[in-house]
């Protein structure tokens, strides 16, 4: 890890640490993926192995659900999960689709290039004073996805908690 990343790291650790995500108040909602005991994953380090297990149990529920709809929510969580290394099994990949064209062109090249600050510079454009919960799915999404390319898992892992749960 070059010394800019490992600074780049250290602020967020640091500011993740002073500003606690408020984790009692999440209400879980097994019928939901993206409200699911799945969540919990972000903000405790499970094992791999359980939410795997998990995750592809969940998985197949929704699958036998014709009804079930999979939110873009859904697709932003199961993203982050295959991002961290969790395996989905292929009998799930016609579930939902991606579309890699949602990620701003200008933020794909600075992350292609490596630029990790001017990338969270203009992902930070891109939030303005909006609070992430006002922000639409689509815009989460490639937020995500963008921070899940930077391997910036801390500051994705709270916002994932601030977007995707129920908040009691």
């Amino acid at each position: 890890m070059n010394s800019n990343k490992k600074i780049f790291h250290q602020i967020l650790q640091n500011y993740i640490n002073q500003n606690k995500t408020e984790l009692t108040n999440i209400k879980i909602n097994n019928k939901v993926l993206h409200q699911s005991k799945l969540i919990n994953y972000f903000k405790e380090d499970g094992s791999q192995k359980k939410i795997t297990k998990d995750l592809n149990d969940l998985l197949n529920k929704i699958k036998r659900n014709k009804k079930y709809f999979f939110s873009k929510k859904d697709v932003i969580l199961v993203e982050a999960f295959k991002s961290d290394g969790i395996k989905v099994s292929q009998k799930f990949k016609n579930l939902y689709e991606t579309n890699d064209s949602e990620m701003p062109s200008d933020i794909q090249i600075f992350i292609n290039n490596k630029d990790i600050a001017t990338t969270m510079l203009r992902i930070v454009e891109v939030i303005g004073q909006d609070e992430l919960k006002n922000i639409d799915a689509d815009t989460i999404y490639f937020i995500i996805s963008a921070l899940n390319q930077l391997d910036i898992d801390p500051l994705r892992n709270r916002i994932l908690l601030k977007v995707l749960p129920l908040k009691v």
